[in-house]
Parts: C-alpha cells; structure tokens; sequence
C-alpha cells in the first residue's frame, strides 16, 4: 500500500470522497493510462470503491460473489454503448423486449487478493464478433496493488424475446447490423492494440489474458 495512503484511514478510503480522493488521483490515472493502451474501451470504463462490510468475505478478503456482480455492472455500461446505434430500438435491448441480451457465459479468474480499502477500475474489451454474438474479456485492476487481480472473459448473445430465439443481426438489418458493423471495428481496434501493448510489455503479458 502506498505510503501516504497508511498513515490516515480516512486518506486510504477516500475513493468514496466526491473529488474521487486526492491520494488516488495518480494511482487512478497509471491504471487507466494503462488500460487505454492495453485496449480496453475508455467509455464504458467504471471504478469500485471497496466497501468494508459489503464486498468482504469472513476473511477479509473480496468475495468471488462481489466479483460476479461487479462483471454484471460493466456488462450492462457496455450494453448501454450500444444506445446511439440502435436509436429507438434501445429500449427494446433494455426492457427485454424485441432484440435484447443475454449474457449466456462467463468464466472468471481471480488472481490476487484484495481487501478493504481499496478501489477497482473495471474495464472490458470485445475480442471476437459475430452475426448473432460476441466474447469479451472484463478486467479488474486494483488501485493499491496497481495490478490486474482478477479477469473474466465469456460471450453475450443477442436474443429476441418475443420470437425466444437468437437473433442475427445481419437477418434483422437495419440499427441492427449497423450495432454488428460497430462492435467488428472496436473489437478490430481492441485487438490491435492490445497486440501492440503485448509486444512491448511481454514480461507483463503473461500475467493477463489475451
């Protein structure tokens, strides 16, 4: 833990301040710097302050259960990216009805342990695309350890409520293969620059998925 952040509790929590806390303010920008270059999508980026009572385990450490809904969380930011594309569709997506979401699989990996205090930057990047899907990798990194200390990669699937079948969003056309044409170019984008990232950092690299 950071020096200045051990001597008073209140400074070690401030994450949960309204200015975000002063003592975490480099701490906050290295890992988005960092995230950014590895490819992660900035606006859909979303932090967590550790909360003492509420994200520990009898152990003291961060439980997998908060990890589950914390993917969750970003999962759903990540859905609300898709708002300009689809235009009046959204709500469709949002309530469930006509084309909307299922996230049909995740698998996650916690890598270090975490406890209070202490705040996350959670961030996710599409890997692969596909008419009717698309996998992605949601990334926990810890302000205090400056480190990735869990991950999650899995796969959503558009799906029509009203039909309750997968829907292929290049049949349906429209708002709807314009939102497939979008997430190709970011996932293209993703890609390339975590590829970039990989081969300047390959002693790091090993230590996230790719």
């Amino acid at each position: 833990m950071p020096s200045n952040l051990t001597a008073d509790p209140l400074v070690a929590s401030s994450y949960f301040h309204p200015s975000g806390g002063e003592a975490y303010a480099p701490l906050r920008k290295a890992i988005v710097d960092q995230a950014t270059a590895m490819g992660y999508d900035v606006p859909t980026m979303a932090e967590h302050g550790v909360a003492w009572a509420d994200d520990q385990d009898p152990f003291g450490h961060v439980g997998g259960s908060t990890f589950a809904r914390l993917i969750f969380k970003l999962n759903f930011r990540v859905f609300e990216s898709f708002a300009k594309t689809l235009g009046d569709k959204y709500e469709d997506l949002q309530l469930a009805r006509g084309v909307g979401m299922i996230i049909r699989s995740y698998n996650m990996e916690l890598k270090r342990q975490v406890k209070y205090p202490d705040c996350f930057l959670l961030a996710s990047r599409i890997s692969e695309v596909y008419p009717d899907r698309y996998f992605g990798i949601t990334t926990f990194w810890s302000y205090q350890q400056q480190a990735i200390v869990a991950e999650s990669t899995g796969y959503a699937v558009f799906f029509d409520y009203r039909k309750q079948q997968v829907a292929n969003l290049l049949e349906y056309g429209g708002v709807y293969a314009d939102l497939h044409k979008e997430l190709t170019e970011r996932s293209k984008k993703s890609n390339e620059l975590h590829a970039q990232w990989v081969l300047k950092h390959p002693k790091l690299a090993g230590k996230a998925k790719l």
